[in-house]
């Protein structure tokens, strides 16, 4: 049984909604804005396995100090909001989460007030298909539009994969790397969307991968970015994509200046578009072994990188290429 949502205290809003939870960890709602700024802070997944998940988060809330922080995600209320109480309590106003779990939830009145009151946002990890489904064309995911542009948010695992541009959200089971280099309209494959839901401005022809580094199915996902990239490089000549290690951070401020934090972050550019990208044939991506240019960069504590998002431009440090002959067996991915 879902919980009833708490009376929100000082939204001015006195609504008891039913079916939905929601959770006020420590602090109380302003009733006055803060200074913030629009700040962006992605995450590959599982932040716990980083020692840099402290000072990234730091660096998000600093785009906002003292503002109220807001945690988003479906499936019931988690632990976001108290560890955040419990590590940087003097740094928030209130630690808060809310569960969306319906279509009707993300078009409530108090529950877009909230949004709107809050400084600082983290869209938690779980199911991009179940924020998919309820955010779309919702008043949820106009504040959060509007929100993007003038203050903080963030995103962690499927947090971080619908803040692309671009993003998959699979209905059935989630394609993998070899299925899709061998068939790039793999019938796992087709949920691939773009421009329908959140609008950053430094990630409009972006599709966030995470969880890059973890195996499933024998495989990391570094071939499934490189397949979504060669779909998206069709029709788009200004295909990227941004591939996540768990406990790996970007944070990026509102002049479009990023740095790494954790583990590794890969960026990646289409150079061309695919010589092959038919459905049932392996996928050949070559142009002379430079098919997507693509940038690593290693986190660290203090921030790695000098990357300027606005003109996708990394400074000194050396690319390397990827590319694939025939499908999953031809793909080449120094690193």
């Amino acid at each position: 049984m879902k919980k009833v949502l708490q009376l929100f205290a000082g939204i001015g809003l006195a609504m008891n909604i039913q079916a939905m939870e929601y959770s006020l960890v420590c602090g109380e709602l302003s009733q006055e804005p803060v200074s913030a700024k629009p700040a962006l802070l992605l995450s590959g997944g599982a932040d716990g396995k980083s020692a840099d998940e402290k000072p990234a988060t730091q660096w998000l809330l600093s785009q906002a100090p003292k503002g109220d922080y807001l945690v988003i995600r479906s499936g019931g209320v988690g632990k976001q909001a108290k560890w955040i109480c419990n590590n940087f309590a003097e740094y928030v106003n209130s630690a808060s989460e809310i569960s969306i779990d319906s279509a009707q939830d993300a078009n409530l009145p108090a529950v877009i007030e909230l949004i709107k009151r809050s400084e600082i946002i983290w869209i938690a990890g779980g199911d991009q298909t179940r924020y998919s489904r309820f955010f779309k064309s919702s008043l949820l995911a106009d504040v959060l539009n509007v929100h993007m542009k003038n203050k903080p948010i963030g995103g962690t695992s499927a947090g971080m994969a619908i803040l692309g541009g671009y993003y998959y959200a699979p209905k059935n089971e989630a394609v993998i790397g070899s299925q899709l280099l061998n068939n790039p309209f793999h019938v796992n494959s087709q949920d691939l969307f773009h421009g329908d839901l959140l609008n950053h401005p430094f990630l409009k022809n972006v599709f966030n991968e995470t969880h890059v580094d973890r195996k499933i199915s024998g495989e990391t996902r570094h071939s499934r970015v490189f397949g979504m990239l060669a779909r998206m490089s069709q029709t788009d000549q200004q295909a990227k994509a941004i591939a996540l290690y768990e406990g790996s951070f970007v944070a990026i401020n509102e002049l479009g200046k990023g740095k790494v934090f954790g583990k590794q972050a890969l960026f990646l550019q289409a150079l061309s578009q695919p010589e092959r990208l038919l459905e049932q044939q392996a996928l050949v991506w070559n142009h002379q072994g430079k098919a997507v240019r693509v940038f690593s960069i290693p986190g660290t504590p203090e921030g790695n990188g000098e990357i300027d998002f606005k003109k996708w431009e990394f400074n000194s440090i050396k690319p390397s290429y990827w590319y694939t002959q025939e499908g999953y067996l031809g793909l080449n991915t120094p690193l």
